[in-house]
This record gives structure tokens, sequence and C-alpha cells, in this order.
């Protein structure tokens, strides 16, 4: 004879948070900053993985670059609440730098920027770390939106600015800390 077996709702799927996180109610989430290139030309996005970038720095002459960096779209919605922490590795062989960071949320034609962009100014510094903290409250990103980070530098000087944009970590002559740059996105938990 067999027994029926109880009925029973709880999922079969086991959840874990670290206890900080659910202390905070947040999340965090780190990208990285990457290259790709393919028959199209070269693209900018942020990476969840520690991949080999086509490209270890992002080249910057004098005057003004900017460069997006996305994450693919959201499946399902999602909130930042916190601070977003922006790691960048710089560098500079003629002058002074200033490197903006902006980030927005993005549907494919319009660009909503989420908390106020973060200025950083270094002065004749040939490799410097930057180390960026930008308030997000509650900032709903819907599923179908991706998630952008512009930065931006006024490069004073004759010669070269570098970005450091490899996952990978790879050795580069003028940015000798490190090529890694990082995004970390505090996410709020649904608990």
């Amino acid at each position: 004879m067999v027994m029926p077996q109880p009925f029973t709702t709880a999922s079969q799927a086991l959840v874990n948070y670290d206890a900080t996180d659910v202390s905070n109610g947040t999340g965090y989430e780190d990208y990285y900053l990457i290259e790709s290139e393919d028959s199209g030309g070269v693209d900018y996005h942020l990476t969840p993985n520690a991949d080999f970038s086509n490209s270890v720095t992002l080249n910057v002459s004098a005057g003004s670059s900017d460069q997006d960096f996305d994450l693919t779209a959201f499946i399902i919605p999602r909130t930042i609440n916190g601070d977003v922490r922006l790691s960048i590795p710089i560098f500079n062989d003629g002058g002074n730098s200033v490197t903006t960071a902006y980030l927005y949320k993005y549907d494919g034609s319009t660009e909503t920027q989420l908390g106020s962009s973060i200025t950083i100014t270094k002065v004749g510094n040939p490799t410097t770390m930057l180390y960026m903290i930008m308030p997000i409250d509650n900032e709903t990103i819907p599923a179908g939106e991706v998630l952008r980070l512009r930065l931006v530098m006024a490069y004073a000087g004759g010669g070269t600015g570098r970005w450091g944009i490899d996952p990978a970590n790879r050795t580069h002559s003028s940015l000798t800390i490190t090529t890694q740059s990082k995004l970390s996105i505090p996410y709020k938990l649904d608990l």
C-alpha cells in the first residue's frame, strides 16, 4: 500500500543571502568595463565576468572624450538603493585630467539619469586609481531596459590619457597598478 505524500507549498529551491546584505536590505553585484569587437566594429559593455577584453585600455586624446558601457537588458525589474561604487585606473602623461561618471537607465531611445554625476580631478598624476561613490535612492530599472555607465574624461595634456578596461587585469606599461575597472551596484533585495 502506497501512503499519500503530505501536501506542501514550500519551494524546492533554496535561496542563500549574505547576512550583511540581509541586514542592509541590499545585495551588491559587480560589473567590469570591457571592450568587444566584431565585424560591426568596437563596442563597450558591462560584464559580470572577469573575461579578457579586446583592448586592455581605452585611450583618450587631448580634449574631451566620453564612452558608454552598457549591461544587457534586465529580464526582471531591479531597484538600485544605496551607494554605487566605481573603481577606475587612469593614466595621463601630459597634464591634468577630469573624469566624470554618470549612471543611466536606457530604454533604447531615452536615457534617464540615476543619481548625480561624480567628478574627480587629477593634477599631473601619471597613474592613479579613482574611487567614486554615487548615492542612488530607490531607482527602478524596468524589465527590458539597460543599465548604462558613461565615463567622460576632459584631458588637458598633449599626450594620451587611458582608462583600464580589462576585467582579466592583464598588464600594461602605463597602467602599472591594474587594468581592471569595476562598478558595484547595490540592488534592493526582495525578501
